[in-house]
């Protein structure tokens, strides 16, 4: 038995779940972007597709980890430029490559024409902020394809974690006079968030599914925080793994008891894939965290790729799909978002300078109004 509360570092199986999970995204879209709904091969346990399940990863793993990243630093500036060098820097390069790249090479209108569009500059500010929303259409791009206004479908997530991130943040600002009391505020208010937002996701799950749908990736991400703040008390078993499974096999043979089972045991699953299976697979973690590149850039290959080669099947578009995605990815963290994330500390420092200076000069016009 394993109590999560007991492991350190990266010790744990994380960045393997999440790199098959965004591969996992890459299958499920190869399928939606070539075939009709009902023709899809990659609906599994009543209805659910695969890419949905791996957004559901994707976010209870970035709960957890996220959650524990803020407590362990104590610091809110380090926590931020933390985040900011993990989204953006590749953020910004896939978009400088996708705009660049397809709208030259790919799109057919004329460059000047495609780079003056009023549609190519709202796709590139709202892509790159994560303000309001992002955008899926360029002017000129993907015509023919089956979904013709898909640019990079997988961004739809980026600004729903963004806010939650923004959420954790908030809350550790409004404790700062009382920072004592943080550690029990986060782990009765992350738990108390994941019970409202189970309750109200199944609530809509009886009425419409799709948006239900929708709302459980910010359940997941509570959920994952919360067994973060209640890690000191949660053990893990090959007993437990086997009772989980059985629990949502058995759950699968009904599409009303499903739902609420794969909402409560998918979190714990989870925690028993990264900490309960080590030795050989562990040597996966110094490969490289490939899934943040794998799920930006797999969308417009795949677009580009159905455009490029008309009547590409299912399988072949899957495999040149994960090659050049596996490519980029690879050459993303080790070119940009390692190096940008062993650097984090170098704005983090600049910035509590900035305060500091600010916090003294403010200090210094009170004296001289006192005075």
């Amino acid at each position: 038995m394993i109590c999560v509360g007991e492991t350190r570092g990266r010790d744990n199986n994380f960045d393997l779940i999440r790199v098959v999970a965004a591969f996992a995204v890459l299958f499920a879209h190869s399928s939606a972007l070539l075939l009709p709904w009902t023709h899809r091969p990659d609906g599994v346990l009543q209805n659910f597709y695969t890419g949905t399940i791996a957004v559901d990863v994707f976010f209870f793993t970035s709960g957890f980890l996220v959650t524990g990243s803020l407590f362990r630093r104590g610091n809110i500036v380090e926590y931020a430029w933390a985040r900011v060098m993990r989204i953006f820097p590749a953020l910004w390069v896939m978009l400088l490559v996708t705009v660049t790249v397809l709208g030259l090479f790919i799109g057919t209108l004329p460059a000047a024409e495609f780079f003056r569009s009023p549609v190519t500059h709202d796709y590139v500010v709202r892509c790159a902020t994560l303000v309001n929303g992002v955008r899926y259409e360029l002017p000129g791009l993907f015509v023919g394809n089956p979904l013709t206004t898909g640019v990079n479908g997988s961004l739809w997530t980026l600004p729903i974690e963004w806010r939650l991130y923004e959420y954790l943040a908030a809350g550790w600002i409004l404790l700062a006079l009382r920072p004592a009391w943080r550690g029990a505020v986060f782990r009765y208010g992350t738990a108390a968030a994941a019970l409202v937002l189970i309750a109200v996701v199944l609530k809509i799950f009886f009425v419409e599914r799709a948006r239900a749908y929708a709302l459980t990736p910010t359940f997941m991400f509570f959920y994952g925080s919360a067994l973060q703040m209640w890690r000191a008390r949660i053990n893990l078993s090959y007993f437990r793994l086997a009772a989980l499974a059985a629990a949502l096999a058995a759950a699968s043979l009904s599409s009303t008891i499903f739902f609420p089972v794969y909402l409560a045991t998918l979190g714990p699953i989870i925690l028993h894939a990264a900490y309960l299976f080590g030795g050989p697979i562990r040597a996966y973690n110094r490969v490289g965290d490939y899934s943040y590149g794998v799920y930006i850039y797999a969308f417009p290959i795949q677009q580009s790729l159905i455009f490029l080669i008309p009547g590409l099947s299912l399988l072949l578009l899957n495999i040149y799909a994960a090659a050049l995605t596996l490519l980029c990815a690879v050459l993303s963290w080790h070119f940009l978002e390692s190096p940008a994330l062993d650097r984090k500390l170098v704005p983090a420092e600049a910035t509590e300078r900035l305060f500091e200076r600010l916090r003294d000069t403010f200090s210094d016009w009170r004296r001289r109004r006192t005075a």
